[in-house]
C-alpha cells in the first residue's frame, strides 16, 4: 500500500520568481498540513501576537471544555506548536532573518507578505505598472511570455482583507479573473510578440470574434502562431521591396548624349531589399537577391530588356553589372525618343 508522502521541501534562494515562490509556498503548505497540530495556524483567519518576554503566548489562551478533549489545547502547548511551525519556515527560508518569521509574524499572511517584500513582488499598487516592464525576452518562447503575463496578473488581483484599497474602498470578496481581463492578457501578449499581430488576428479572425471572445481563440491562435509570424514577416519584405523600387523609379533618366564612348559603369553592389531588412549578405545587386520574389524576377528581366533596347550604352557585364537602378524604369522609357533607324 503506498503512502501519501509530500514532495521533498527545497531552500528558498536569493533569486526567486513569482512562479518559483508560489510554488516554494504551496509545497510548504501541503506538507506543514499534514500534522495536525499545525493546521490550525494554516488558516486565513487564523492570527497571533508577537513573542515578547511580556507576552510569552502570543495572545493564546486554554481551550474551554467546548472544545473536544482530543483537540483541547492550552496556551502554553499552542505557542510550543506555533514555535515548531515557524521554525520549519524559517529554515526554509534563509533569505529572510530568522526573527521576521518567528517572533515577528502575526499570521501565515504576513510571513508570505514579509518574504514578498524581500523579493521585491509585494502586492502593492504601484507593483501592477511593472506589467509594462514585460517583454518577450531573447530565446524566450511566445507560450512562455504569455504564462508570464497571466502569471503577472493572477498575482495582482486583489485579495479580501488586504492591504489595497480601490477607490478608498476596502475589498471584501477576493477578485477573479474577468473575460474581459483575460481578453487583455491576450491582446497584450500579441502585441509583445509582435506589433502588427493584433491587426492581422482581426483580419484573419474576424469570422469567429463576431460570436466569441479573443481569449476563447487563445489555443487556436497559439497553434497557427507561427504561420502568422511567416505571414507577417513576407509581408513586411514586400513592402520594403515595393518602396525601393517606388524610390528607383521617380529617378530621372537622361536620353545619352551622341556620340558616346564607351562607358563602363563602376558601382558598387548593394541590394535595397537585404540592406533595409538588416540582413549580413547585401552586396549584390537587387537582380540577384536571392530573396526577390518569382515575380518581381521576372518584372526586372523585362526591365532590363526595354533599357537594352532603349538605351545604347555599352557595359563590361551586361549580365552582373547593369546598375539594378536603370533596370527598375521601364515606365520611363515611354518618354524617350524612338531609336536611330
Amino acid at each position: 500500500m503506498a503512502s501519501n508522502r509530500a514532495p521533498k521541501q527545497w531552500t528558498l534562494t536569493k533569486e526567486e520568481t513569482i512562479t518559483s515562490f508560489e510554488a516554494w509556498r504551496q509545497n510548504l503548505l501541503y506538507i506543514l498540513s499534514l500534522d495536525p497540530n499545525f493546521a490550525h495556524f494554516l488558516l486565513e483567519d487564523t492570527t497571533w501576537q508577537r513573542k515578547t518576554s511580556t507576552n510569552p503566548t502570543r495572545g493564546f489562551t486554554d481551550d474551554g471544555e467546548d472544545v473536544p478533549v482530543a483537540s483541547r489545547r492550552t496556551a502554553a502547548q499552542k505557542v510550543t506548536h506555533l514555535d515548531l511551525m515557524l521554525g520549519q519556515i524559517a529554515n526554509f527560508c534563509p533569505v529572510v532573518a530568522r526573527n521576521t518569521i518567528v517572533k515577528n509574524s502575526t499570521s501565515m499572511q504576513s510571513i508570505w507578505q514579509s518574504i514578498r517584500a524581500h523579493f521585491g513582488f509585494q502586492s502593492t499598487g504601484s507593483r501592477f505598472l511593472d506589467f509594462n516592464a514585460l517583454c518577450l525576452e531573447p530565446g524566450e518562447r511566445p507560450e512562455d511570455l504569455y504564462q508570464r503575463l497571466l502569471g503577472f496578473i493572477d498575482d495582482n488581483l486583489l485579495k479580501a482583507n488586504g492591504s489595497i484599497r480601490h477607490c478608498g474602498e476596502a475589498i471584501t470578496v477576493d477578485e477573479e479573473m474577468t473575460p474581459s481581463l483575460e481578453n487583455v492578457i491576450v491582446l497584450t501578449w500579441l502585441r509583445l510578440v509582435h506589433p502588427d499581430l493584433p491587426a492581422l488576428i482581426k483580419q484573419r479572425y474576424g469570422t469567429e470574434l463576431r460570436s466569441q471572445t479573443l481569449a476563447s481563440l487563445k489555443p487556436e491562435i497559439s497553434q497557427a502562431l507561427e504561420s502568422l509570424l511567416n505571414e507577417i514577416h513576407t509581408a513586411t519584405e514586400s513592402k520594403v521591396l515595393r518602396t525601393a523600387l517606388q524610390q528607383s523609379s521617380i529617378r530621372p533618366l537622361q536620353p545619352p548624349k551622341l556620340p558616346t564612348p564607351k562607358v563602363h559603369v563602376t558601382r558598387s553592389k548593394i541590394c535595397p531589399l537585404c540592406q533595409q531588412a538588416n540582413r549580413p549578405q547585401f552586396r549584390h545587386y537587387l537582380s540577384k537577391c536571392p530573396h526577390l520574389p518569382a515575380a518581381d524576377r521576372r518584372y526586372l528581366v523585362r526591365a532590363r530588356q526595354v533599357m537594352s533596347d532603349s538605351i545604347a550604352m555599352e557595359y563590361s557585364d551586361p549580365e552582373s553589372d547593369v546598375p539594378d537602378t536603370l533596370t527598375l524604369l521601364p515606365i520611363a522609357t515611354e518618354s524617350l525618343p524612338p531609336p536611330d533607324g
